[in-house]
């Protein structure tokens, strides 16, 4: 188990044994109070880098800073009860959270007899909880949002277990990874926005994983703005996914280094797209193309980029898809060696790549897509106001829709507003710059509904 997991157990260990004396105990009983400032300890040290930890019920898995714990139902049952009998989709911790605060949570999660009808968002708003925010379950299977997060984790899942697989020595199966891959398309198909929204709001420290499923997302989105269909849009959300899963076979403490890497790392590196391509020409339901687009995921417009290829043999034609999918959320993600880059000036690399790591075409259009200001990112107008952008406008990649949640003095909204920029009047509002949401105490996923 990595480090990182192991912390995420011990959260919930903490947070299920706190639930579980709430149920014998009055409230600051030592078995209520001694896991919860253990607790709060180890979620001051985690948000110290992140901007918010979510803990979520998805299909029965509990899911935990985006690292799913599929045998919560014996370890961690206390939890995955109170989310369930509260009917609750996630909690999300922020930072600054308290002892005090997490004692409330508790108190929401385990409630005594007389607020158990209380609905736990509106027992929570009651409690003044300034730095926990908990979201209602989301019901229905047509429900867009929620047919996105389903999907979303039960894709994590699937390429951790290819990975496991791999690791024991063993080639997998495609058949989960190319039907999760069939119903992400679908939904790309029909509103891309949902599944994209989730892989552009990432705050997860488990990046090799989530990685795989966003840059699955993003090359399914791109291949579409790009009239790729059918078979071959398959075909790209597949190699999207299974891009580095030759990284399983290349060493941890590489993959992790947070210097620079010495000649013979970098080869070992290096190495992972042929490994890749290598298991994928091995798996039952994995064509040649498929392992080709993920063989050729890093090879550069200007002729650089690895593995060489022989004399007169050209890269597939979709690799470059790819390839931009996994530098765009390779840079708007915290690694151990790297900041994050907000939206924005991830889009701005991206022009300066142009015309030599990427085709430039092919460039331009991911940005068409993504647009100036992706979704997601924080924005001051020319007004004073504040919101998040919300979706791409297909008449103007400078002047998306914007939900906005403050007004031009700077106060909250009650409710966010939705303002599509590419309507207003000449002269009338753009986007003057970025805002750190931190700074302004924005939960983006909670103003986009995400």
């Amino acid at each position: 188990m990595s480090d990182t997991k192991a912390a995420l157990a011990r959260m919930l260990q903490q947070l299920s044994g706190a639930l579980r004396g709430a149920a014998l105990y009055p409230g600051g009983h030592p078995a209520i109070h001694t896991p919860l400032r253990e607790l709060a300890t180890g979620l001051a040290l985690m948000l110290r880098e992140r901007d918010r930890i979510v803990l979520g019920l998805i299909d029965d898995v509990l899911v935990l800073d985006e690292m799913p714990f599929y045998d919560a139902p014996v370890r961690f049952k206390a939890v995955a009860d109170a989310l369930l009998e509260r009917k609750l989709e996630a909690i999300v911790f922020q930072p600054g959270v308290t002892l005090g605060e997490l004692e409330a949570l508790v108190q929401v999660l385990a409630p005594p007899e007389a607020e158990r009808d209380v609905p736990a968002v509106e027992a929570a708003k009651r409690r003044e909880l300034a730095h926990i925010t908990l979201r209602d379950r989301v019901e229905g299977e047509d429900d867009p949002r929620a047919a996105a997060h389903r999907t979303y984790e039960r894709t994590l899942g699937a390429v951790v277990e290819l990975a496991s697989e791999i690791r024991l020595g063993r080639i997998p199966s495609s058949g989960q990874a190319t039907a999760i891959i069939d119903t992400m398309r679908d939904i790309i198909l029909a509103d891309e926005s949902a599944l994209l929204g989730l892989a552009l709001l990432k705050s997860y420290d488990d990046y090799t994983y989530n990685h795989s499923v966003n840059v699955a997302i993003f090359s399914l989105a791109f291949a579409k703005h790009l009239g790729v269909a059918g078979p071959s849009l398959q075909r790209v959300g597949l190699a999207g996914l299974m891009h580095d899963l030759g990284k399983v076979r290349t060493a941890e403490a590489i993959i992790k280094k947070p210097g620079a890497l010495t000649p013979e790392e970098q080869r070992a590196m290096q190495r992972h797209p042929e490994l890749g391509a290598e298991i994928m020409e091995q798996m039952k339901g994995v064509d040649r193309e498929t392992a080709e687009i993920v063989l050729h995921h890093h090879l550069r417009h200007d002729g650089s980029g690895y593995p060489t290829l022989p004399r007169g043999r050209e890269a597939h034609p979709h690799g470059v898809v790819v390839a931009i999918a996994d530098c765009y959320d390779a840079l708007t993600t915290t690694r151990p060696y790297q900041r994050s880059r907000h939206p924005s000036e991830a889009v701005r690399i991206l022009r300066r790549l142009a015309g030599k790591a990427y085709e430039p075409a092919a460039t331009r259009a991911f940005i068409e897509m993504i647009g100036a200001y992706p979704v997601g990112e924080v924005v001051r107008l020319s007004s004073n106001e504040i919101g998040v952008v919300s979706r791409v406008s297909e008449l103007d990649a400078t002047a998306p829709w914007v939900r906005l949640v403050t007004n031009a003095e700077g106060l909250l909204l009650p409710e966010p507003v939705d303002c599509d920029l590419a309507a207003e009047p000449q002269g009338g509002r753009v986007i003057a710059g970025a805002v750190d949401p931190l700074r302004k105490g924005i939960d983006v996923a909670r103003v986009l509904g995400l």
